[in-house]
C-alpha cells in the first residue's frame, strides 16, 4: 500500500506541475495569441502622426478636408493602410482616420489593451476639433476599442463589425480548463461598456463567423440599452470575408448617410 500511495502522490504532483506550467505558459505568452502586428503595405497612403507620452501613433488617412470623419479601428491582424482604399472608394465624401495600433504599421511601442484604449482617445482628441461630426468603426478586436471610446465621448454614431462580448469569454470557450479570469491581462470586456453607449449603433455580423461565435455577439447586443442597436447579418460570409459583400457596404453607406445626414 505505501508503494501505491507513493505512486499516486507522484502522479498527482506531476499533474499539478504540468497544469501549473500550462497556466504559466498562457500567462506569459497570451498577448502573442491576441495581437498579430502587421507592417504598412500601402506605401502611398497619407500618414498622420499623433504623439502620446509613451508612443507615436500613425494613422492612414484620406480626405481630411471633409466636414465629417470616420475613426477606424481594425482587427488584430489587419493592415489598415491596405483597407483604406476600399473605404475611401465606398465612403468617398468623409474623412478617414485609420489607426495603426502600437507595434503595427509605423506606430511605436507594444500593444496592450490599456495602451490601445489610451491611444484611441489621444487620436480622437486630435481630430475632434477638425470635424463637426465623428463616427467610429471598429472591426473584430477594434470593435472593443470603438465601444470603449464611444462610452467615453459619445460620437455621432458607431459601427461594429464582427464584435464580441469579451475576449475573456471567448478564451474561456477555447481553454475551459484554465482559470482565464485570473490569468488574462487584456480581457476586452466590451459588454461592460455597451450599456453606456447613447449613439445609434450598427452591428454587422457574418453569417458563418468562425472566430467570434454568434452567441458572443448576441451577449454583447443584450448589454446595450433598448433601441440603440441595429443588427445586420451578412449572409454567405465569415469573419474575414464579411467586407467583400455588397450588402456590407450598402448597409454601411446607408448608416453613415443617416448619421451625417448627407444628401
Amino acid at each position: 500500500m505505501p508503494r501505491l500511495y507513493k505512486m499516486l502522490l507522484t502522479i498527482l504532483l506531476l499533474g499539478v506541475t504540468a497544469y501549473t506550467g500550462l497556466c504559466l505558459f498562457f500567462f506569459f505568452t497570451q498577448r502573442s495569441f491576441i495581437y498579430f502586428p502587421r507592417q504598412r503595405q500601402n506605401k502611398s497612403t497619407e500618414i498622420l502622426k499623433v504623439d502620446t507620452p509613451q508612443a507615436v501613433i500613425e494613422c492612414s488617412v484620406h480626405n481630411l478636408q471633409s466636414e465629417h470623419a470616420i475613426l477606424y479601428f481594425g482587427g488584430n491582424a489587419e493592415d489598415v493602410s491596405s483597407s483604406l482604399p476600399g473605404y475611401s472608394l465606398e465612403l468617398s465624401d468623409v474623412a478617414l482616420y485609420m489607426m495603426h495600433y502600437r507595434g503595427y504599421g509605423g506606430s511605436s511601442g507594444k500593444p496592450t489593451e490599456h495602451a490601445l484604449r489610451e491611444d484611441a482617445l489621444a487620436v480622437y482628441k486630435y481630430i475632434r476639433a477638425r470635424h463637426s461630426k465623428i463616427l467610429f468603426v471598429g472591426r473584430s478586436l477594434g470593435s472593443s476599442i470603438a465601444i470603449g471610446l464611444a462610452a467615453q465621448v459619445n460620437p455621432a454614431g458607431l459601427i461594429l463589425v464582427t464584435p464580441f462580448d469579451s475576449i475573456q469569454n471567448i478564451a474561456k470557450q477555447v481553454v475551459p480548463f484554465l482559470p482565464i479570469q485570473l490569468l488574462i491581462k487584456d480581457p476586452y470586456l466590451s459588454f461592460q461598456f455597451a450599456p453606456k453607449i447613447k449613439c445609434p449603433t450598427l452591428v454587422l455580423a457574418a453569417s458563418s463567423d468562425d472566430v467570434v461565435p454568434a452567441k458572443n455577439t448576441a451577449r454583447l447586443l443584450k448589454a446595450f440599452s433598448p433601441g440603440i442597436t441595429t443588427l445586420q447579418t451578412i449572409p454567405g460570409t465569415d469573419h474575414n470575408s464579411i467586407s467583400a459583400s455588397n450588402l456590407y457596404w450598402s448597409r454601411m453607406r446607408q448608416f453613415v448617410k443617416t448619421v451625417f445626414r448627407t444628401p
